[in-house]
């Protein structure tokens, strides 16, 4: 007789609103910014998916935008 372990429900991941992308990957940009890089990251995604080659510029971008800018005082 076997026996049969119920299985864990995981729990969903915090997404953003307007882009339902994780809110992981959108880190500590916001405003038009945060759109922008949320964009950018479908974009690779959508060619990564299909097997297409992802340019640089556009992996360059996704850091130029994810980075976080100086506070200037």
């Amino acid at each position: 007789m076997h026996l049969v372990m119920a299985k864990r429900k995981r729990r969903s991941v915090p997404k953003d609103r307007k882009s339902k992308l994780p809110k992981k990957y959108l880190g500590s940009t916001s405003g038009s910014r945060r759109t922008r890089l949320a964009a950018v990251l479908k974009r690779i995604s959508k060619l990564y998916k299909e097997g297409k080659k992802v340019p640089k510029s556009l992996l360059d971008e996704r850091i130029r935008l994810g980075r976080a800018t100086r506070k200037k005082r």
